[in-house]
C-alpha cells in the first residue's frame, strides 16, 4: 500500500473498536480547561507579594546606602569644623547623634570644602533618605493590605503567605489581625 494512503487504512484494534486518536477514533477535546478562580487569585496574590518583597528589599538596600552616606558626610562636616547645631538641622537628627557620628569616625582629614556646601549636600541626602523611607513605608502598607485580603479570602494560609512575603507566620498573623479589608470602589 502506498505511503500516502496510510491514513485511510482501517485502524481497527484486535478487540474490534477503533484506536483513540486516529481519524476514525473518538472525539478528543483539545480546548483549554477553565481556570479555577480561587487558584488564579492565589497565583495573583503570590506574584504581587513576591513583587512587594523585592521592592521592600530594594528600598531597604537603598536606605542602608543613604544612611551610610549621610553618616560619612556628617562626620566629615564635623571634622571640618562645621557647627554641630547647623549639621543637626541639615541632617534632621539630634545634635547628640551628630556628635556621636563625628566622634565615631576615625582617620578623617579636613576636606577643605566650605561649610555651606557640605550642609547643602547633607540636606540633600537627608531629603532623599526621607523620601525612600516614605516609599518603603507605603510599600509595606500595601503588603499588609494584600496579606489581609488574602487571609480574609482564605486564598492562602498563614504559612504560604509567610513564605511568599518573606515574613514569619506569626508576623503575618500579627500584621493582618487589625487590618481592615479593602473596600471595593
Amino acid at each position: 500500500m502506498p505511503a500516502h494512503n496510510l491514513h485511510r487504512r482501517s485502524t481497527r484494534s484486535p478487540g474490534g473498536g477503533h484506536q483513540q486518536g486516529t481519524p476514525r477514533g473518538g472525539y478528543r477535546y483539545q480546548g483549554t480547561p477553565r481556570q479555577d478562580v480561587a487558584a488564579s487569585q492565589a497565583l495573583e496574590i503570590r506574584e504581587l507579594l513576591a513583587q512587594q518583597r523585592r521592592m521592600i528589599s530594594l528600598k531597604s538596600s537603598r536606605l542602608r546606602a543613604l544612611v551610610s552616606e549621610l553618616n560619612e558626610r556628617v562626620a566629615q562636616a564635623v571634622c571640618d569644623g562645621a557647627k554641630v547645631a547647623a549639621v543637626a538641622r541639615a541632617a534632621g537628627v539630634p545634635a547628640a547623634k551628630v556628635r556621636s557620628i563625628g566622634l565615631g569616625k576615625d582617620g578623617l582629614f579636613p576636606s577643605g570644602q566650605p561649610a555651606g556646601e557640605q550642609l547643602r549636600a547633607i540636606a540633600g541626602v537627608a531629603e532623599e533618605l526621607a523620601a525612600v523611607e516614605a516609599a518603603r513605608a507605603a510599600v509595606e502598607r500595601t503588603r499588609t493590605q494584600l496579606l489581609a485580603d488574602a487571609r480574609r479570602l482564605r486564598l492562602l494560609d498563614e504559612y504560604q503567605l509567610a513564605s511568599v512575603s518573606g515574613l514569619k507566620h506569626d508576623e503575618v498573623r500579627k500584621m493582618t489581625r487589625g487590618a481592615a479589608p479593602r473596600q471595593a470602589p
